[in-house]
């Protein structure tokens, strides 16, 4: 036996096609906002936005500031960026700079560069990262990451503090 065919009417076609139009505008509609949101991660990825930033431009530079423990638990992490340039003007001369780093918490701290290798931080206590040169041909920017580890007893008062001189 043969099965008989069905027939739509007009109406149903209609309504069936509508609803096939309005399902693929709305694929393309979220395909095209996953391929925005795809371009603007991977755009935002080569981004870092410092906390800070520290031109060592001249000879004799010398910066200082300090970080409240507390905010840098809460804050999961404090970045601070070394540059050789000051708008447009690149320095000119290699500079060598040293950053001095005093933890005064019980705490573990870590500093490391570009967010990558092993913590800078050899005495826990006090530490000099030596003679890191900048680059007197092109702009040069240098990311330092400061994490505080193994949190215990922060106190109201206690600071980190970070010195950057040549």
């Amino acid at each position: 036996m043969k099965k008989k065919k069905k027939k739509l009417s007009f109406k149903e076609v209609i309504s069936s096609k509508k609803a096939l139009s309005i399902i693929f505008f709305l694929l393309l509609i979220l395909v095209i906002v996953l391929i925005i949101l795809c371009v603007f991660k991977t755009k935002n990825d080569k981004y870092v936005s410092a906390n800070i930033v520290i031109p060592v431009f001249e000879e004799n530079t010398n910066f200082e500031f300090s970080l409240d423990a507390k905010s840098l638990s809460e804050l999961n992490e404090y970045i601070f960026k070394i540059v050789n340039y000051r708008k447009n003007k690149i320095n000119k001369d290699k500079i060598k700079y040293q950053i001095e780093v005093v933890n005064n918490t019980d705490s573990l701290l870590e500093v490391k560069i570009d967010n990558q290798g092993k913590n800078l931080m050899t005495n826990q206590q006090d530490s000099i990262f030596d003679e890191i040169t900048l680059s007197n041909e092109e702009k040069e920017s240098i990311y330092y990451y400061v994490k505080l580890k193994d949190i215990k007893n922060l106190k109201k008062d206690d600071l980190i503090y970070i010195r950057v001189f040549n």
